[in-house]
Parts: structure tokens; C-alpha cells; sequence
């Protein structure tokens, strides 16, 4: 969010759509546990249109290609990614996106994660802990919103990333200076898999 944010402020691209992958069920996002409708509802109240293709995960570099060269097809011809500084992952981009026709930007790449994540909060984001990794968090720090104090506290605590770029938590970003109005969202309960906490918002 905060990578989109600043690419907007910048008023050098138009940003037509956002992409995000789901599951082969057509449910969920793929690796966040968030719905596949409560995305597309955030994407609304930000005003931009959303591409959610569905992948069982074995093909999704397939799917996530086929989608950017429909999109370079259409016109597009950039993608804006929040990576930090997973190189890897970045080569990944990096890759896939050659092969597609479609130039990435990495608007955070390199940054110090603890002010990235002061810059999101002091721009007004709200945004709820929808997972957690046990390896690193328990789980009572689902659902707590991203804050001074969320900051102050994951700070304490030895090798954690505040930004998760390894995978720490996921969340999920109901209001800030990009909506029209926040998104309408309610804890419906909890829930563990594959060492995770997911928090169920609808």
C-alpha cells in the first residue's frame, strides 16, 4: 500500500489496475487468508479496478505471466511492487517481468524498514493483523491495529522486521489518505493452519 501511495503521490504513472492472486477456489487470496471479496472491496473504495485470477499455486508463475502480458496487451506497461530487500524475490520480478513486457518499480527497495513503517502510519493508514507466523508471532497479536504502539512493541522483540518483510504477519489496509471511505469490516473469528493464525474478517 505504502509503494502504491507513493507512486500516486508522484503523479508520474496512472495506476489502472491491482492484481492479486487467489486461490484455485476463487475464495480467498492466496497466501493472506483475506477473501477474495473483501479485496475487491478495498480495491473499490480506493477507486481502482481489480484483476483477481485464481491459481492452485503449481502454476502460479503461469498465471501471474499470463496476466501481465494481457495487461501489456491492453496497454500497461509498468508494475508497482512493495518489496524491501528480498533479493530473490526481486530477481523473481525482475524475471517475470521481462518476459512479459512490463517494466517493475520497487518504490521502497532498500529503505529502512522502521521508517516505512512510520511513514505509513503518520499518512494515516489503518490497517488490522489478519495473520501471524508462529515462528515469530503468537497469536495474540492478530487483529491489534498497526500503531505507534504496535511499532513500539514489535521493536522489543529481537530479529523481527516491523514491515514483515520475512513473512513475520500479514494485514489488511481498511483506510488511509487512497480511500473514499474505510472498508466495512468485522472480526467473524480465528483459526490455524500450516503454522499460522488467521484472523477472518468479512
Amino acid at each position: 500500500m505504502l509503494a502504491l501511495y507513493r507512486m500516486i503521490k508522484e503523479h508520474q504513472h496512472e495506476v489502472k489496475y491491482l492484481l492479486n492472486m487467489c486461490n484455485k477456489d476463487g475464495v480467498k487470496s492466496i497466501s493472506h487468508g483475506i477473501s477474495k471479496e473483501l479485496i475487491a472491496l478495498q480495491a473499490s473504495e480506493m477507486g481502482i479496478r481489480i484483476v483477481q485470477p485464481e491459481t492452485d499455486g503449481v502454476n502460479y508463475e503461469q498465471k501471474f505471466k499470463d496476466t501481465l502480458l494481457h495487461f501489456e496487451e491492453i496497454g500497461i506497461s509498468g508494475g508497482i511492487f512493495g518489496d524491501i530487500y528480498l533479493k530473490e524475490h526481486r530477481e523473481w520480478i525482475e524475471r517475470v517481468c521481462a518476459e512479459t513486457g512490463i517494466t517493475p518499480f520497487f518504490p521502497l527497495w532498500e529503505e529502512n524498514t522502521t521508517g516505512l513503517i512510520r511513514e505509513f502510519i503518520h499518512a494515516g493508514f489503518k490497517t488490522k493483523i489478519v495473520s501471524v507466523n508462529t515462528k515469530f508471532l503468537q497469536q495474540e497479536w492478530l487483529g491489534r491495529t498497526i500503531d505507534e504502539k504496535f511499532l513500539a512493541d514489535i521493536l522489543r522483540i529481537p530479529g523481527l522486521d516491523p514491515c514483515a518483510e520475512n513473512g513475520e504477519y500479514h494485514s489488511f489496509v481498511f483506510d488511509g489518505p487512497l480511500f473514499k471511505k474505510p472498508v466495512e469490516i468485522t472480526e467473524k473469528g480465528q483459526y490455524f493452519n500450516d503454522n499460522h493464525w488467521f484472523l477472518e474478517l468479512v
